[in-house]
């Protein structure tokens, strides 16, 4: 990341206005300003917002939050009520699959249209319009109409615009979550390219994992406010919270102080302590052992202790349900403890830093109660070679066989004897 700024977004807030009443409407309109039949319900409030040339900023929040507004007033597609957007290059926004485009011109037409919108002249798309076709992969639909496209055609070619313009900042909203498989992966490898060459995107996902594999910085929204903005792992387990504050509570100042705590509140009926995080050795494989003391602070029924470990961006690796492992505690006496351990097989992780998590469950029928929570409470690290990469060890190993003469050589030495 250098330290060129390419947007600056200061005190951006957005109000909206409604009414049941169309002659309010017209009133407001004429007098511009609000009257008391109509209501405002604000979108956004104060969200001061910085992007950098070759940062990757990932924008999570539940639905409503205000993330895809946020986009669209950064994108200069929709005007805010207060603050200011400074914009220092060309900036590409991908709102919607069709935001942009004409449903009554061919593929080709839109992608002219597209790149002249983001400030291209015709000669300048004459010469990516192959590589715009290439990347769509939308064979004679090229050059149909848009209406005739699917929604994972419309991706493809919304996509493909995006990344052909050379745009300083390329603003993308869920469009990945639309399209097959392979469309997808692609754009993922697309990414990964373009980001090694310095590209710069703004991303908005309900995907926590995306958000942890692709981005440098985290931002998370929660009402309208800006709650979090910082290293991408706390923006992950920010999100988290906040989700899991929600349940339950339909209050957003009550929302956020339990968020900004940390752990959500739970009754701690029964608890884990005294934890242990130590190495062994056991028929030749070395393992990674955490144990607790499991303690019943009250009488509680069946109970299930979990386990779970995270990287460093937040992926989750591995989880392990007590209960469904085959290990469930048929109910505790108030006071009553036991000792429980979660081991792992160290050659299963490649290097770096991992996280565990633990949650204490009560099983009540089908449902399990959260009693007690740990995330990423402890963490240990892995040394190692720098390659494979990724996530988990599959210990993928590569062959290479002797040089091989041409298929047709035995053929043309029998015909010669």
């Amino acid at each position: 990341m250098s330290s060129e700024l390419l947007l600056r977004a200061t005190g951006i807030a957005k109000v909206y206005t409604g009414t049941q009443h169309p002659l309010a409407t017209l009133r407001h309109a004429l007098f511009g300003r609000r009257l008391p039949d109509v209501d405002a319900y604000p979108v956004l409030k104060d969200i001061n917002l910085d992007v950098y040339r070759g940062e990757t900023v990932g924008i999570m929040g539940r639905n409503g939050a205000g993330k895809t507004t946020l986009l669209g007033i950064l994108g200069n597609v929709i005007q805010p009520t207060a603050g200011s957007v400074e914009r220092f290059g060309r900036i590409s926004t991908l709102l919607g699959l069709t935001a942009g485009f004409n449903a009554n011109f061919s593929g080709r037409e839109n992608a002219y249209l597209f790149s002249s919108i983001q400030g291209l002249d015709r000669a300048q798309t004459d010469e990516r319009i192959n590589g715009i076709r290439s990347f769509a992969d939308l064979g004679r639909y090229f050059d149909m109409p848009l209406r005739t496209y699917s929604s994972g055609m419309q991706a493809r070619l919304a996509f493909a615009c995006a990344i052909h313009v050379n745009s300083d900042l390329i603003i993308i909203d869920e469009t990945l979550a639309v399209g097959d498989s392979n469309f997808r992966m692609r754009c993922y490898e697309r990414i990964r390219e373009m980001k090694k060459k310095g590209q710069t995107f703004l991303l908005v996902s309900h995907n926590q994992n995306l958000v942890a594999n692709f981005c440098t910085r985290g931002v998370v929204l929660e009402g309208g406010a800006k709650l979090f903005d910082g290293p991408t792992f706390e923006a992950v387990e920010a999100y988290k919270r906040v989700r899991t504050a929600a349940m339950g509570d339909d209050d957003l100042e009550g929302r956020v102080t339990k968020a900004a705590k940390g752990q959500p509140k739970l009754p701690n009926t029964a608890v884990l302590e005294d934890f242990h995080l130590s190495e062994r050795v056991e028929n030749g494989e070395a393992l990674v052992c955490l144990s607790a003391r499991l303690v019943a602070r009250q009488k509680v029924g069946a109970i299930s202790v979990n386990f779970g470990v995270n990287n460093s961006v937040g992926i989750a690796v591995c989880a392990l349900d007590g209960a469904k492992a085959g290990h469930p505690i048929e109910g505790m006496e108030s006071g009553e403890t036991r000792r429980v351990e979660m081991t792992l097989q160290r050659k299963t992780l490649l290097p770096g830093r991992y996280f565990i998590n633990a949650g204490v469950n009560e099983l009540v029928g089908d449902v399990m109660r959260p009693l007690s929570l740990y995330l990423n409470f402890i963490f240990f690290d892995m040394i190692g070679p720098e390659t494979p990469t990724g996530v988990a060890n599959l210990q993928m190993a590569l062959a290479v066989g002797p040089k091989e003469e041409p298929a047709d050589a035995p053929v043309a030495a029998q015909a010669a004897s």
